[in-house]
């Protein structure tokens, strides 16, 4: 390549690598694809390492029960349900490890606790009925106004007719959290002896104040809608909102002409085979009733869409099992799309969702560091505290369920992630090994030519290296007849990509990206093949070229556009950054490796490093 000159770049291509010039690219694994760094772990269930973790966890928590440590909660009176939920465990209702424990003072209710005792499960009821609405078929991009017309009054504060189902179940509506509940009427005295002005009650709404009047007919409600004031703008900034899902249901049910009730039978109860998740009020000779203040038993009315639903570990962890294994829709791309965030918090771990409430941390993972993204939804109500997590990167799902003290959900919560996701992510990469992704890969005579891109007249040698170090799979070798091919990636990069992007290429990571297709291969000994071919992609570590003495000097570099790089350069129509991995369709076993940029056709793994 010496003395050699890149052509001029097509302008276009200049033009749109632009920005990529303004905000230098981060060399670390903070800036690797979202997903899997390694193919999800298969079958944790009596994995040494799994056991070990979960076995550390329920001494822990009986410790904390026994008084031996801290709990930070009084374990007197809360009882609690948990369970760690895995995208291929055997029954779908069964986690893979559960723990209960019913409190001392629990007198009422059901005295056998189980994965199939009823719960309050507060706000979680978001997730149930943004799940309804999903599956309803509405679309999402209609005006609330268009279902409920009596929101387009033009005496409104709030600008009904500029929100969409979308919005609401957002949580982007930019519209009061509750109505009616947030009065504290029975606190009426005690305001006015910190010094607020004495009102009367015709000052209070007409309907759903605690202590002065009875809940809200339908007509009470929309007028309330109507005088309310609103948070933010229309898709703004996320503001969290009860009655967005009480608007939400009534919008379904004008469609469909059912009650909330026959809703949650119709798209998630009947479906699913969920035998406790129930509009309250629950079950009593099923429940978990704290000995504390609670509010089981009660009638939340149209109120239960947005937290006023009972369910149990065991119908949770179905649910749960369903986003994890892509079954809770009719395609994959759905659920996909579903856990996808949809606005920002002033935090720079904080997302928002339909509805989850995404936490990013790195905290899970200290051996191995990275963001681990976790989809999660809180709930509460009064006695109760719950939480639902899907770990996608893992295919694993947690629930907590409590009853009794609000202090008990978080430390709780907190134990099983930090217990739990790190011996999920070491099994993750033990797989990867065992498996078969890392190792030594040389031509393999004994495939079909016509099953992979491989020049059939040219006589080849490969010989292609993967290992793994503490962050991911690396590829660290590529030879053709001799050849560095990742040296010459390297040089291809500076007069491609290299031209726009002041960074250097330093090492080529892979990471799966989900895409596999089953096919059935003829072999060259005229038999057939059953295989998945399993796409990665290269995300190569990358280091600034230059240097300054400007202030501000690095700031932008945590500013991870590495995501824009993705097939941008492209041999013969195949791109430089793909590679396949040929699975045994039985086993899940890599049995070759293809580079088809290359024309490698399928290589054969000849030793596991």
């Amino acid at each position: 390549m010496m003395g050699f000159s890149p052509p001029s770049p097509h302008g276009i291509l200049g033009s749109l690598l632009l920005p990529l010039l303004l905000f230098p690219v981060d060399a670390t694994l903070e800036c690797r694809p979202p997903g899997p760094v390694v193919p999800k772990p298969r079958h944790v269930d009596g994995y040494a390492r799994l056991a070990a973790a979960t076995d550390k966890l329920t001494n822990t928590l009986e410790s904390a029960l026994a008084g031996d440590i801290q709990a930070g909660w009084p374990v007197e009176n809360t009882s609690f349900s948990i369970g760690l939920v895995i995208h291929d465990q055997e029954d779908k209702a069964v986690p893979v490890w559960e723990y209960h424990h019913l409190a001392p003072g629990n007198i009422n209710g059901t005295q056998h606790i189980s994965r199939d005792s009823q719960y309050l499960i507060g706000s979680i009821s978001k997730v149930i009925s943004d799940y309804i609405l999903l599956r309803s078929g509405l679309d999402l991009d209609e005006s609330i106004a268009t279902f409920l017309p009596e929101l387009a009054d033009e005496n409104s504060l709030i600008a009904w007719e500029n929100i969409t189902l979308r919005h609401l179940a957002n949580q982007v509506a930019g519209i009061p959290p509750n109505y009616g509940f947030s009065e504290y009427y029975y606190l009426k005295d005690y305001f006015e002896s910190l010094g607020f002005p004495h009102i009367g009650d015709d000052a209070y709404a007409s309907c759903g104040i605690i202590a002065l009047n009875g809940g809200c007919t339908r007509e009470q409600f929309l007028k309330g809608m109507v005088e309310s004031y609103p948070i933010a703008q229309p898709a703004e900034r996320p503001v969290y909102s009860n009655i967005a899902f009480t608007l939400l249901m009534y919008a379904v049910q004008e469609r469909t002409g059912k009650r909330y009730s026959e809703l949650l039978e119709t798209y998630v109860s009947g479906p699913l085979g969920l035998t406790n998740t129930i509009v309250s009020p629950g079950d009593d000779d099923k429940a978990v009733i704290p000995p504390v203040d609670n509010t089981w038993g009660s009638n939340y009315g149209d109120n239960a869409p947005g937290g006023g639903l009972v369910s149990s570990l065991s119908d949770l962890s179905i649910f749960v099992r369903g986003i994890l294994d892509r079954s809770i829709f009719d395609s994959d791309t759905a659920v996909r799309e579903w856990l996808k965030p949809t606005s920002s918090t002033g935090s720079l771990n904080s997302l928002v969702g339909t509805p989850w409430e995404i936490y990013r941390t790195q905290e899970l993972t200290p051996d191995h560091p990275h963001v681990v993204d976790i989809y999660a939804k809180t709930g509460a109500a009064y006695g109760y505290q719950s939480r639902m997590a899907v770990i996608d990167e893992y295919g694993a799902g947690i629930v907590v369920l409590t009853a009794g003290s609000a202090l008990a959900i978080s430390p709780i919560y907190d134990a099983i992630l930090t217990t739990l996701v790190p011996a999920l992510d070491e099994i993750a990469r033990e797989q990867a090994v065992d498996r078969g992704y890392a190792g030594m890969f040389v031509d393999g005579s004994t495939w079909s030519s016509s099953f992979a891109s491989k020049n059939p007249n040219e006589d080849v040698d490969f010989n292609i290296t993967v290992v793994q170090d503490k962050d991911s799979l690396v590829l660290q070798g590529i030879e053709r007849n001799g050849t560095d091919i990742l040296a010459s990636l390297q040089e291809i990069w500076s007069v491609t990509i290299g031209a726009f992007l002041a960074v250097t290429p330093l090492k080529a990571r892979i990471f799966p990206v989900d895409i596999r297709n089953e096919v059935l291969v003829p072999m060259s000994d005229d038999t057939a093949k059953r295989v998945i071919r399993e796409d990665w992609r290269v995300e190569w570590d990358l280091a600034s070229s230059g240097g300054t003495d400007l202030p501000g000097a690095g700031l932008s570099a945590g500013d991870c556009l590495g995501w824009a790089l993705a097939d941008w350069v492209y041999y013969g129509s195949e791109p430089l950054d793909r590679i396949v991995f040929v699975l045994d369709a039985e086993s899940g076993e890599v049995i070759g490796l293809e580079i088809p940029y290359l024309r490698s056709g399928v290589l054969l793994p000849v030793k596991t490093l």
